[in-house]
């Protein structure tokens, strides 16, 4: 949930004058006043328009501290899951949608609701949990076949395929902005997997650098799944949370032995310590998700999205301290590309932040003038 902002009005500091004059509207102003600017035969007051204001600074440090935390909680919940090598991707996907499951159906008994919900809203509900199994196999495999830091930076692209998916199928905005993030951001996978055929035009053909092949393609439909279950969610809006996330969890739980039979992956049965790391797994990953809406409730979604960018920087930490692997400056610099996407969504976010102003009576000329500032 989002929290209510509190309409602040600005200071009204004009006064109101015709030819034939009148009194200020507000005492101390007189006929100097910046307020009033005046042309050969028009009037102009300059007036700004209430602007909306989300908390005091406290509140608001308090949430990006909050989406920091959700980053991190994040990167340990990657780091569980190149750890765990043990285990294969479907077994780690099955039991944290068995230990997830056995949360969401906790809340909604004690809440008395029906765990299957609404009817009419199943289709979609199953279409959310197919999709979000997809995202955390796809997500998980990548994790196992890749540098951990280049798994996180390509699956971190979906900022801007939700972008491009939801202005051509919502119609929502889409512009400059949008569209420099989505050429950043595709470069910076370009420098990240290196791909042969692309390098061999610039003369590096170091194929010891060159990123897995089916690692690559799993961050990046990782990347696009993560955009379908966003685009879902934006689609049914009025979907209950936990309800969302206990389909999630159940689809998961079903549909995970079942690829893992099929793909010929060995089951593990979890041993003493082993039941502990799974479990936190699930527990590190709700802890998280609470955090981010705990941020997003005071923090706008572009401070929020350029917050999540420090899962890239966490996971370059994890890979050089735990995992001793060292990254070219290549993928240094595709990260930082497509992190930049970070930066565009606070432009974005700034722009859109300018508070209009009203001009009454003002001439033309000095309403362009006025504009240009």
């Amino acid at each position: 949930a989002f929290a209510s902002a509190a309409v602040a009005p600005n200071n009204f500091y004009g006064q109101l004058s015709t030819p034939s004059g009148m009194q200020p509207l507000v005492d101390g102003v007189d006929d100097k006043s910046d307020a009033v600017r005046h042309t050969d035969s028009d009037l102009c007051l300059h007036l700004p328009l209430p602007t909306m204001s989300r908390s005091s600074s406290p509140v608001r440090s308090f949430g990006l501290v909050a989406m920091l935390g959700s980053a991190f909680l994040f990167s340990i919940m990657a780091l569980q899951v190149k750890w765990l090598a043990q285990f294969g991707t479907f077994e780690l996907v099955f039991w944290r949608s068995v230990f997830m499951l056995a949360g969401t159906m906790a809340v909604l008994v004690y809440r008395g609701e029906s765990p299957i919900g609404p009817s009419g809203d199943w289709l979609v509900l199953i279409a959310r949990g197919v999709a979000g199994f997809a995202f955390m196999s796809a997500f998980y495999s990548a994790i196992k076949l890749m540098p951990l830091s280049d798994a996180i930076v390509i699956t971190y692209t979906s900022p801007v395929i939700t972008g491009i998916a939801a202005a051509l199928l919502l119609g929502e905005a889409w512009g400059v902005l949008d569209a420099i993030g989505s050429v950043l951001s595709f470069v910076g996978v370009v420098l990240i997997s290196k791909p042969a055929v692309i390098m061999r035009w610039f003369g590096l053909t170091d194929e010891a650098s060159t990123a897995p092949f089916a690692g690559t393609m799993a961050a990046l439909a990782a990347a696009f799944l993560s955009s379908s279950v966003y685009l879902l969610l934006r689609y049914a809006k009025h979907l209950d949370a936990i309800l969302s996330v206990n389909y999630f969890a159940f689809v998961g739980a079903v549909l995970a032995p079942m690829f893992s039979y099929a793909s010929g992956e060995a089951f593990k049965m979890p041993q003493g310590f082993e039941w502990i790391e799974l479990a936190s797994l699930a527990a590190i990953s709700v802890v998280g998700q609470v955090l981010m809406n705990v941020g997003l409730a005071h923090e706008t979604a572009g401070k929020a999205t350029a917050m999540n960018y420090a899962q890239v920087v966490f996971a370059y930490i994890y890979q050089i301290a735990l995992f001793h692997k060292s990254s070219d400056p290549l993928s240094i610099l595709g990260a930082i590309l497509i992190a930049s996407w970070g930066g565009c969504a606070l432009i974005k976010e700034l722009r859109v932040q300018v508070p209009p102003r009203i001009l009454v009576g003002a001439s033309r000329q000095e309403a362009r003038l006025l504009d240009a500032d």
